[in-house]
């Protein structure tokens, strides 16, 4: 069985977000029930991890990706391995942060296979401590190219889709297309706007069993520099495609978005018009 598992459904900050006293971020102190961790996603395909985007809660993901192998239930076992393959959507730093824990300092992994968009390998090839981790073979970076096949396991291939994204340092963003044992799945957790990119949004969701996609912020936000596509144009957007019975669920949440909660009036109108909000622990099946 081939699974993808919402490892995690908040923006780069997280839930509770640092130095936020917001009425989401107070009540994700108190009721770690209510905390979400950053967006990243995981696919067990028999005992071969993938995991999308390296967070800053790179630890706990990956243990709960790993706690869907079969190996998990075996007591003998004191240390498990990383993912095989960790893909990067981009180059925001909420996105690739955890990869530091590879190095001597934590797992001290053996050439694990990272794979992002050309430009964001050669930013990481230039920087530490990442070029580091690779001369010491801790980790293996690998480009991609767009609209390409890479096969990450034996029953699960990858294509990465360029969108258009903010980009301050020159590097790309991509979405994935991921296809399992007859289905398949867009994960979009960061786009500047539905318009803005030069393929039928509409389109690309229609030819997916399932679509997570970028659900950051309820409105506009106000503050320019940080651009995402509302959900409220979002539902509007695809309003068809959702009563055609087409899934589609909303990650990567703001702190400030009122679908972090479950109860808010927000996500009951997302409910009832037919779409989702992503949770942690979400499972999806390829």
């Amino acid at each position: 069985m081939v699974e993808l598992v919402v490892l995690g459904s908040a923006q780069d900050g997280a839930l509770p977000h640092a130095g936020c006293r917001c009425e989401h971020c107070e009540r994700a102190r108190s009721d770690h029930a209510f905390a979400r961790q950053p967006a990243s996603i995981g696919i067990v395909d028999g005992d071969e991890l993938l995991l999308i985007d390296a967070t800053s809660a790179f630890a706990d993901q990956v243990h709960r990706l790993w706690l869907k192998t079969s190996a998990a239930s075996d007591s003998a076992v004191t240390r498990y391995r990383p993912p095989d393959t960790i893909m990067l959507t981009h180059a925001h730093t909420g996105h690739y942060v955890g990869l530091w824990q590879l190095d001597r300092s934590v797992l001290a992994a053996g050439a694990v296979r990272v794979t992002a968009p050309p430009r964001m390998t050669a930013l990481l090839r230039a920087n530490e401590p990442w070029a580091a981790m690779e001369r010491e073979g801790f980790i293996r970076i690998e480009s991609f190219e767009m609209d390409i096949e890479l096969k990450t396991s034996e029953n699960v291939t990858v294509s990465p889709v360029e969108v258009p994204h903010r980009s301050e340092w020159g590097t790309e963003t991509v979405a994935f297309r991921i296809t399992g044992v007859g289905r398949s799945i867009l994960y979009l957790p960061d786009i500047d706007a539905w318009d803005g990119w030069e393929r039928d949004i509409n389109a690309v969701i229609e030819s997916v069993d399932v679509a997570l996609i970028d659900g950051c912020f309820w409105e506009p936000f106000p503050i320019p520099g940080v651009p995402h596509p509302p959900v409220r144009e979002s539902l509007d957007l695809f309003q068809p495609l959702a009563d055609a019975g087409k899934r589609i669920v909303f990650t990567h949440l703001n702190h400030t978005n009122p679908l972090v909660d479950p109860d808010s009036p927000e996500s009951r109108e997302v409910r009832e018009r037919g779409f989702a909000v992503a949770t942690e622990g979400d499972t999806f099946h390829l």
